[in-house]
């Protein structure tokens, strides 16, 4: 281990909040922290200490110090570079660098050097990455405020357009004498997009005959109660109420899918999930292109517990494939059939095993699946920026999410595809598109800013998911070990992104 712990002190000696990344006691943890303060000295040249058993790495934010409790045999130099990437995350989510705010922003602190140091090691990582790590943000939320608030401006114009003719009704009607009394009724209702249609009925009000009982019910002096209407049953009843297809909804729901739980005849479930990494340039230069796959096996039901599962693979001969050590491999090679080679054991109960891994590495610019290119120009103090985007891919992508770096104030934005929105805290602009398909399959955005140098708006970093994958592998059945008997299995694939970034 390298990082025994992170901490921020004051110059006094006081412990604002510690993260632990090995296993450290409390007692411990505590009399490390207080032995700091005594061992500081009064020699300012040097950034570290050294005790018989630990070193410590600090250094100071104005009231305040940053340190890491590392092993003596770690590389210093290494230890330097992990504090001062540390160092940045402090001024990021602490305006001030004072007790006080540091203390109030402990939570997001902790969980950024979690993001910057993993089982006592530094993470090939910076600071922009970690902003878009712990941002947290929900698609979903977004995408329905946007539309909220569409619809509202939608009645809103509609409203007014209706009071507009109404008014010029009413006027026309004054000049030909016609004189709207007390009585005449001015009648709202809604549709479903949230507009409004009013409408003026001049006829009298005229009382209905209620041939059941002679006198009239006297009228309540209540009025209107709200809330008391018919009880609906809830979210799904809604649903089935306009039609809407409950769940295909239910499976659209972050974090939500139709393979989360078992089904009552599904004993067994596959998993192919595949995670991206991309480096490229502004100009379409591909520095780096890594698809990292595995196929996982979960099984339900300890009677299929002992199984064959049948798989096809599409034309990937460029990718390296690895089954478990515990897999049949002249199975796989000769049959592609994943089973285990020793027929005494068998797959555990409701837990994921991953029987195959595979990894493909390529330098071909058209493996590239959504290209991004930025225009920036500068002209009489104000920067443009044009932004477009083009699929390459022969599937479909989802949430597809774009994060700009914004130099300064906040941009205006100009005619785009899909919602667009600006961080001012994080100095980010995000540009997000639900779905690309082959519908636009190419699409801009332009934002304008204060004068800025074309390199302030790198690196951009894309996110997105897809049900494709690159290694097109498929589960076409599932069967016991003895007899050959056909099981029902449920299969899902699923593409993600690790890292897809764009550099100037």
């Amino acid at each position: 281990m390298v990082v025994l712990a992170s901490a921020i002190t004051t110059k006094n000696g006081k412990a604002l909040l510690s993260r632990q990344f090995v296993e450290l006691s409390r007692v411990r943890i505590e009399g490390l922290l207080a032995a700091f303060p005594k061992l500081m000295g009064s020699e300012k040249e040097h950034t570290f200490i050294e005790t018989d058993s630990v070193r410590y790495v600090y250094q100071p934010l104005e009231s305040l110090y940053i340190l890491l409790i590392t092993n003596k045999n770690s590389n210093i130099l290494e230890d330097l570079e992990t504090l001062h990437l540390l160092a940045k995350f402090v001024p990021e989510y602490s305006r001030l660098l004072e007790e006080k705010e540091v203390t109030k922003n402990a939570f997001e602190i902790i969980s950024a050097f979690d993001e910057a140091v993993a089982m006592g090691y530094k993470e090939r990582v910076n600071l922009q990455q970690i902003k878009n790590f712990t941002a947290m943000e929900s698609h979903d939320e977004i995408r329905y405020k946007l539309e909220q608030k569409t619809k509202m401006a939608q009645a809103k114009r509609e409203s007014d357009k209706q009071r507009k003719a109404i008014e010029k009704k009413r006027q026309d009607d004054k000049k030909f004498g016609i004189q709207h009394d007390d009585s005449s009724r001015h009648i709202t209702s809604s549709n479903s997009g949230g507009s409004q249609r009013s409408v003026y009925q001049n006829e009298p009000i005229v009382e209905s005959r209620r041939t059941e009982s002679p006198k009239s019910e006297p009228r309540s002096s209540k009025g209107m109660q709200l809330g008391k209407g018919k009880k609906t049953g809830g979210y799904t009843e809604v649903l089935k109420e306009e039609n809407i297809n409950v769940e295909a909804v239910e499976n659209s729901r972050p974090g939500s899918s139709a393979l989360q739980t078992p089904s009552t005849n599904e004993k067994v479930r596959t998993l192919v999930a595949e995670k991206m990494v991309l480096q490229t340039q502004n100009d379409g230069g591909l520095q780096n292109f890594e698809i990292k796959g595995e196929l996982t096996l979960t099984v339900f039901d300890a009677s299929a517990s002992k199984i064959k599962v049948q798989i096809s693979q599409g034309q990937n001969k460029e990718f390296q494939f690895k089954a478990h050590p515990n897999m049949n491999k002249d199975a796989y090679a000769n049959d592609n059939v994943l089973m285990l080679k020793d027929n005494s054991k068998s797959y555990p109960i409701g837990t994921g095993s991953t029987i195959l891994k595979w990894r493909y590495v390529t330098k071909d610019e058209k493996a590239i699946p959504l290209t991004i290119n930025v225009w920036p120009s500068t002209s009489g103090g104000e920067t443009t920026v044009p932004v477009e985007y083009e699929k390459n891919c022969n599937f479909d992508l989802l949430d597809v999410t774009i994060a700009i770096p914004i130099p300064g104030p906040g941009p205006s934005i100009g005619d785009a595809e899909g919602s667009v929105e600006f961080d001012s805290r994080k100095g980010i602009l995000y540009w997000r598109i639900p779905i690309i398909d082959d519908g636009n399959k190419s699409g801009s955005m332009e934002f304008t800013v204060p004068s800025a140098a074309a390199g302030a708006f790198f690196p951009i970093q894309v996110d997105f998911r897809s049900n494709t994958t690159y290694a097109a592998i498929q589960t076409v059945s599932v069967t016991t070990m003895g007899d050959n008997k056909p099981l029902e299995f449920a299969s899902e694939n699923t593409l993600g992104v690790e890292q897809y970034e764009i550099q100037q």
